[in-house]
Order: C-alpha cells, then sequence, then structure tokens
C-alpha cells in the first residue's frame, strides 16, 4: 500500500493520515533514524517547524523519509508522477502540484540538500501532511 506516501509529502490538507499511514511513517522514521544517525531530539523538532538545525544527518535524514515514501530517488529526483498519482482526489491535483513545483523549485547541490529543501518547504505550506509527523 503506498498510498500513505501522499502523507509524505504530497497531500491534500483536508486529508487525515489513517493508523497504518502513520504506522508506516513511525516504521520509516526509526528506520530512517537508524540509518542516518540523526539525533532524535533534533528530528523531534522537525515535527513543529523547527529547522533552524541544518546539518548533514538531518538532511540524511530528510532524504531518507522520502527515499522510503518512494518520493525521490537516492540521488535526488522527485517522483512528481507518483506522488500526484497518490493524491486521492482528482479535484486536487492541480494545487498539488503547484505545491511541489513550487517546493522543487530550491534545489540544492546534493540530494540530501535538496530533499531538506523540499521537505522545509513544504512542511511550511502544509504542516499535516509533513513527512516529519
Amino acid at each position: 500500500m503506498k498510498t500513505f506516501l501522499v502523507l509524505a509529502i504530497c497531500f491534500v490538507a483536508a486529508q487525515s493520515l489513517t493508523d497504518e499511514q502513520k504506522e508506516r511513517l513511525k516504521k520509516h522514521r526509526s528506520e530512517c533514524l537508524a540509518e542516518t544517525k540523526a539525533d532524535e531530539q533534533q528530528v523531534n523538532k522537525l515535527k513543529s517547524g523547527d529547522f533552524k538545525t541544518e546539518n548533514e544527518s538531518l538532511k540524511k535524514y530528510a532524504l531518507c523519509m522520502l527515499i522510503k515514501s518512494e518520493l525521490m530517488t537516492k540521488d535526488g529526483k522527485f517522483k512528481k508522477d507518483v506522488a500526484l498519482a497518490k493524491v486521492p482526489n482528482a479535484a486536487d491535483k492541480p494545487v498539488v502540484e503547484k505545491l511541489i513545483d513550487n517546493c522543487l523549485a530550491n534545489k540544492g547541490n546534493t540530494p540530501h540538500q535538496t530533499a531538506w529543501n523540499y521537505a522545509k518547504c513544504y512542511h511550511e505550506k502544509d504542516p499535516k501532511h509533513s513527512i516529519f509527523q
């Protein structure tokens, strides 16, 4: 079930996370914390939109979450077609696509930086559907 990916980054503000989707994000979070060695307290701050701390492990964590959500490749290429396919209401796709495009405009010079920039932007614009739940 990949529908939870919409929640991770590309969703509609009115949608709520299902219990299954929340569990998947928890699993991804746990795996990404272990893989990236990101500081859990710093990751927790991201939930509330505190992006003041910017370091390589947090950037790698953002990329890891996007990869596990199948929204980005390891080389930092965002899978917009996959993300849009996950939007449950077709009428919402233009709004989501515009948000995605706006957030992808600030590419970084590494996949980690691109993921960080995207996740930060999306969280600022739609915190209810951030990968940092």
